[in-house]
This record gives structure tokens, C-alpha cells and sequence, in this order.
């Protein structure tokens, strides 16, 4: 290996070097308190990562790799990826769904998509550049290298602060180093059997999957693993495939758009079935603002469907009124006077001056789990159109 070593460009060191010390430099500079999490992630490593990929451009500069059908294997991780998330996110019926803890508001969404996307972005280009100034005789050992490197700036060194015992480091590999390693390693192997666009497609599609849903599936340290590693697979097979049928290149077109075809007949049938509510959630626009500041007017809330045995004081419910549909917390509960049990609730808006009619059990609809700000304003507009 260290015979093989000498024959790789002395350049590809260099540039593997200052990769990791890119990568490594603000969270070592983190670790040790001189500066703060959100500087090291958001400022420095941006600013370290772009700079070795203008230092990689001039480098590589009149260098091409041979990659052909880069379109069409970008069109096939896009599928992959589509397919995916679709099953991932319906997953959440099965599982139930939580806020997703970096996406909080459009800001902070905006502001992980800017710096991670580009962090990311900068970081593939050297990774491309790498693995084109290696050659292909080096491939193989190259990219196991060049992956593992690669793949500690997808890993949260704090999740390493509370770990004592081997239950802990073993949630610690399954969650995440695992799933880093196999990103980093497909990375790395579409970097010289698909290009470029292929690795930008794969990257910043996981990172919106990542930073954009408002809510997730509750998944545990298994699942979630399983999950990310499962994607890594599955566009590695594909992209394989692909390699395989180069030689038929008319015929597995036609696959490939028959891949797409299907992805996009999954993803409509699973919104349009989420947007009908023929699964446990249904989405909600919110038409005034009764529930200000909790839920603005033109925020999306998500309904779970619920038993109106399990609703409970200070639950924010759906419920059906005359011609309408209102969602407001719940502000006591009581029984009939006819001795049958029932339920009766009493509503009330946080932001409405007194409580609504009493809403009785079969007019509950469900529980609000999640919102998504602003989307539903379009609907809001239509309606006031209509009037």
C-alpha cells in the first residue's frame, strides 16, 4: 500500500490534508472553547471548505474526467431519493411524527440551508477533485481513504460527551458513524462513476431532507440508522445498475425514466392521499388568527385523528361546526346531562375574547401535532376571493 501511496500526485496529499483541517480545525477550536458551536459550524468551516475548493479548482485546472450519462444518473439518484423520502416520512403513521428540532422557523431553515449547502457543496468539489487527480489505477484504496476522511465532517463529536458505557458507543456507531461512513464511501464512489452533479444531487438533497420538513418520524437510534444507511444502499445499487446497463444506453433510458415515472406517481399518491386525510394526519389551514401567537393566520397545522376519549385539557383540537372546521384549545371538559357519558367540551381561541359553543364528542376531529408557517396562506386568499 505504501508503494501504491508513492505513485499518487503529491498534490493529492496536500489537498487531502487541508480537507481535514478544514473539517477539523473549528471543532477542535470549539471543543476547546475558544470559539462557539454556531461560529465553528456557520462561519469558520464554510470560510476553511471554500477556500480548499478554489485552492482545488486551480489545482485540478484543465483536468476532465470521463464520466458519460451524467444527466441520467443524476435523474436516477433524484428517484432514489424521492422514493425514499416518501416511505421514510409515511413511516411517521406507523410511528408518529415529532417537530423537527433544526427547522423551527423559514429563518433557521434558510440560514442550516445556506451554510450547510454550502459547506457541503465545497466539500464534494475537493472530494471530485481528489479522486480525479488520483487516477483510476488508485481508485479503490483512494476512495476507501479518501471516504473515511471525508466522513468525520458528517459526524457530531458532542454526542461523544455523555458516552460511558458500550450501549452507549454502540447507539453512537448505529445512528451515525455508520450512516456517515457509507455517505461519505457512495460519495466518494460517484466521484469517479458519476460526477460531480451526481455527488451535488445525492448531498444537498439529503441536507433539505434534513434541515426543510417541519416535522419528522419519531425514530429511534436503530431506525435511524437503518434509515440513512438504507439510502446510501439503495442509490449505490442503482447508480451500479446503471454501470452495468451503460452498454444498452437507449433501453435503460427508458428505465430511467420509468424510475422516474414511478417515483412521481408514489409521491402524488402519497400527497394527495396525506392531503385527503386518509391517514392518521390530515393538514389544516389556519383562516384567522384566534390562535395567535400559538398559530398565525396562513400557518398549516397537521390533525392527528383522535379518539375524543384521549383529548385533554389544554389539547388544541379540530373540530366540525356548521358549514366550518375550527381549531382551538381546550379549555375544560364535562359530561352530558343525559347520563350517557359523553363528553362535552368547552373551546376557546387564545386569542378570542370568550369561549365557543360547547363541542360535543362526535364533532371532534382530532389533535394538532405540528404547524408549517405561511404555506397555507394561498388558500387563505382564495377563500377571501371567493367572499
Amino acid at each position: 500500500m505504501f508503494r501504491k501511496a508513492r505513485t499518487i500526485k503529491v498534490v493529492v496529499w496536500y489537498l487531502c490534508l487541508l480537507a481535514l483541517t478544514a473539517i477539523l480545525l473549528p471543532v477542535i477550536l470549539e471543543r476547546v472553547g475558544i470559539i462557539s458551536a454556531s461560529i465553528s459550524l456557520s462561519v469558520l468551516q464554510p470560510i476553511l471548505v471554500t477556500a480548499t475548493a478554489l485552492i482545488t479548482r486551480q489545482v485540478t485546472r484543465g483536468q476532465h474526467d470521463r464520466v458519460r450519462h451524467k444527466a441520467e444518473k443524476s435523474l436516477i439518484i433524484s428517484s432514489v431519493l424521492s422514493v425514499w423520502f416518501v416511505l421514510y416520512f409515511l413511516s411517521g403513521l406507523a410511528v408518529t411524527y415529532v417537530n423537527n428540532a433544526v427547522a423551527v422557523n423559514w429563518q433557521t431553515v434558510v440560514i442550516n440551508l445556506a451554510t450547510f449547502g454550502v459547506t457541503a457543496a465545497a466539500l464534494e468539489y475537493v472530494r471530485h477533485g481528489i479522486m480525479l487527480l488520483g487516477g483510476r489505477r488508485n481508485v479503490v484504496w483512494l476512495g476507501v481513504i479518501i471516504g473515511t476522511l471525508f466522513s468525520v465532517q458528517q459526524i457530531s463529536f458532542s454526542q461523544f460527551d455523555n458516552a460511558a458505557s458500550i450501549a452507549d458507543f454502540t447507539k453512537i456507531t448505529v445512528s451515525s458513524l455508520v450512516p456517515a461512513f457509507a455517505s461519505s464511501v457512495l460519495l466518494t464512489y460517484l466521484a469517479f462513476t458519476a460526477g460531480l452533479g451526481s455527488q451535488l444531487t445525492y448531498r444537498l438533497g439529503v441536507i433539505a431532507v434534513m434541515f426543510v420538513p417541519p416535522i419528522i418520524p419519531k425514530y429511534d437510534w436503530y431506525m435511524t440508522g437503518i434509515a440513512w444507511t438504507a439510502l446510501a444502499v439503495g442509490v449505490y445499487i442503482a447508480i451500479d445498475r446503471n454501470r452495468h446497463d451503460i452498454a444498452e444506453p437507449t433501453r435503460h433510458h427508458q428505465r430511467a425514466r420509468g424510475t422516474q415515472n414511478i417515483a412521481f406517481v408514489i409521491v402524488m399518491i402519497a400527497l394527495i392521499s396525506f392531503m385527503t386525510g386518509a391517514f392518521s394526519y390530515r393538514p389544516q389551514v389556519i383562516m384567522s388568527n384566534s390562535m395567535k401567537p400559538v398559530y398565525e393566520r396562513g400557518a398549516v397545522v397537521i390533525v392527528q385523528k383522535a379518539n375524543p376519549m384521549d383529548v385533554q385539557v389544554g389539547d388544541i383540537v379540530q373540530y366540525e361546526a356548521t358549514g366550518h372546521s375550527t381549531t382551538h384549545r381546550v379549555i375544560a371538559i364535562d359530561f352530558t346531562s343525559d347520563g350517557s357519558g359523553k363528553r362535552v367540551f368547552l373551546t376557546q381561541g387564545d386569542n378570542s375574547p370568550s369561549p365557543d359553543m360547547p363541542v360535543q364528542a362526535d364533532q371532534i376531529v382530532g389533535i394538532v401535532r405540528a404547524q408549517v408557517p405561511y404555506v397555507g396562506y394561498p388558500s387563505v386568499w382564495l377563500k377571501e376571493f371567493a367572499k
